[in-house]
């Protein structure tokens, strides 16, 4: 019971980070490695982790599932006729449906053009 209390309270401390750091600050030395001269939008640099990234810290992987989420979120209302009309056949996972976004990004919504240049 010991050995385990210590391991949550530095799995706890390290979500609160990611949630109150960007990703850019945590995943600082990681994007300069995988990211370098990817626009530096939010659903950019976190679809150039999901794809690129190898290695990640626990700290930058906690923010990028983290962002990711907070992402899908945002973007499922948003995006959700973009993502039926040009991604209906993507498997979701892995970041597809934000690379398929991104691919079609002239021709999707400006709400869903919003979050994914978001900075």
């Amino acid at each position: 019971m010991k050995f385990y209390i210590p391991i949550l309270f530095l799995f706890l401390n390290l979500t609160l980070n990611a949630q109150s750091k960007s990703i850019y600050e945590i995943c600082k030395s990681e994007i300069a490695s995988y990211c370098q001269g990817v626009k530096p939008t939010k659903a950019r640099i976190l679809q150039c982790l999901l794809e690129k990234g190898k290695d990640l810290s626990e700290s930058c992987e906690i923010a990028q599932k983290t962002l990711g989420d907070a992402m899908k979120a945002k973007s499922q209302g948003l995006c959700k006729e973009d993502v039926s009309e040009h991604c209906r056949w993507i498997i979701p996972g892995g970041g597809r449906i934000l690379k398929c976004l991104f691919k079609h990004e002239a021709e999707i919504s400006n709400a869903c053009n919003a979050v994914l240049n978001e900075p």
